[in-house]
């Protein structure tokens, strides 16, 4: 199906481009906060099997998981709230206009640990290319650089992984991102003595939450996918609950 933008632009809904990682078992899934990969295991009673190779009629399984730590997952303000907050009441719109940048994180010194992150100063160049474009877009999608395979199969659990300086997360919101996806297991640091700094400052938590905003983590943009304007899709379960499992789809915009 085409859907048009305009009268000059289109994009093409059969032509998706799946930044989402895929849910699996086994050791080679992506995981964090030291959580085992996911479980797929078949319902079985003394009156019931749930799986076709065990002689059931049809396969039928329990899923034991984590939405943050397993796999690419969209969050709201109820992550870090002291209130209720569910993605699935927060997020009422799933088509955006995204712009992909690709940023370079710098070594900082850290409580005698070499960390990577990601500045305000990194992000402002990534984004020179597209000037007031990007202040158009709904979502800024981060590639992490180097862009590697090992992202497909990583455990992040007790890695120091690259993260977002404060600043960095105020200049997000003064661009006026509502939807931030990242290809790291969070946008703070690993170990940080519980402050979430970024999320607090993205959210404007307590002070002013914004509900309609969410993150992204754990997604994964391959180097085929330049930086540039797109189409964004955000699919989300229905569930009640501060995070979901999503997947994230982008679209090329055609004149």
């Amino acid at each position: 199906m085409i859907l048009k933008l305009n009268n000059q632009e289109y994009f093409d809904t059969s032509k998706p481009i799946d930044i989402s990682l895929s849910l699996h078992d086994g050791d080679d899934a992506v995981r964090a906060w030291y959580c085992d990969p996911i479980k797929l295991e078949p319902v079985i009673t003394d009156r019931f099997i749930g799986d076709v190779n065990l002689g059931g009629a049809v396969n039928f399984r329990n899923l034991f998981m984590n939405p943050h730590a397993n796999g690419t997952h969209t969050e709201c303000v109820g992550h870090i709230s002291k209130e209720f907050y569910s993605i699935n009441q927060c997020l009422n719109e799933f088509h955006f206009k995204a712009c992909v940048i690709s940023v370079q994180p710098i070594e900082k010194k850290v409580n005698a640990e070499t960390d990577l992150v990601i500045t305000k100063s990194a992000l402002e160049k990534a984004c020179e290319t597209f000037k007031n474009d990007v202040k158009n877009c709904e979502v800024l999608i981060i590639r992490s650089l180097p862009n590697t395979s090992e992202k497909l199969t990583k455990n992040y659990s007790n890695t120091n992984p690259t993260y977002f300086e404060k600043e960095a997360i105020t200049y997000v919101n003064d661009l006026g991102v509502d939807h931030l996806m990242v290809d790291l297991p969070s946008i703070d640091r690993e170990e940080d003595g519980g402050e979430l700094i970024g999320h607090h400052v993205f959210w404007d938590y307590p002070a002013n939450p914004q509900s309609h905003k969410t993150i992204t983590e754990l997604i994964f943009v391959p180097n085929s996918v330049k930086d540039n304007i797109y189409i964004c899709n955000i699919q989300i379960t229905s569930l009640e609950n501060d995070a979901s499992p999503s997947k994230i789809l982008l679209f090329e915009i055609q004149s």
